[in-house]
């Protein structure tokens, strides 16, 4: 899938290309990443670009704000059937943090979601102790669905993740309070 050009004052979502491929993949193989995504394997420029070639229904955007340039990126993983997409988020460049970079992408791409792609859920994951992530998908409308229990095997042991989802009738487009 292609990703359109979203603009927002100083936040800019270009679609996602090899020049992002370098510091996207300095990113992912931070400990601080590694620990927010439940990663277990480093990666590499050629295992990014295959996963990248292969990744048919997903939309990637690079997120660019102002002097900061590129600071992060994020992701949809489409399934055009059920009309829904799973969510994904990181700002890698910790200086763009707190800042709204990241709450301005997240309402670009959910107004993106519900409106030309007219897509009815969009869902996604966090891991027990990511209260800012928490608090910024709370505040956009998402509501917790549960807890999938012992999902993810790591560091020789088995971990939980909660579950999140945003329907189009809940989705306040321009309301930065979020939803219901």
């Amino acid at each position: 899938m292609t990703a359109t050009k979203l603009e927002t004052g100083d936040v800019v979502l270009i679609p996602y290309s090899a020049r992002h491929d370098a510091r996207t993949v300095e990113w992912l193989n931070s400990v601080e990443l590694r620990e927010t995504f439940g990663m277990t394997q480093t990666v590499s420029l050629e295992s990014h670009r295959a996963w990248i070639a292969a990744a048919g229904n997903v939309i990637i955007w690079a997120i660019s704000a102002g002097a900061a340039g590129h600071c992060g990126n994020v992701l949809l993983h489409c399934n055009g059937r059920h009309h829904s997409a799973y969510f994904q988020i990181y700002l890698g460049n910790t200086q763009a943090r707190c800042k709204g970079i990241g709450r301005t992408a997240l309402h670009m791409v959910l107004g993106h979601a519900f409106g030309p792609l007219r897509l009815h859920r969009v869902w996604l994951h966090t891991l027990p102790g990511n209260t800012a992530a928490e608090r910024l998908y709370r505040s956009a409308g998402f509501v917790e669905e549960g807890k999938e229990r012992d999902v993810l095997f790591r560091d020789g042991g088995y971990h939980s993740q909660y579950r999140w989802s945003l329907l189009v009738g809940e989705w306040r487009p321009g309301d930065e309070g979020g939803g219901q």
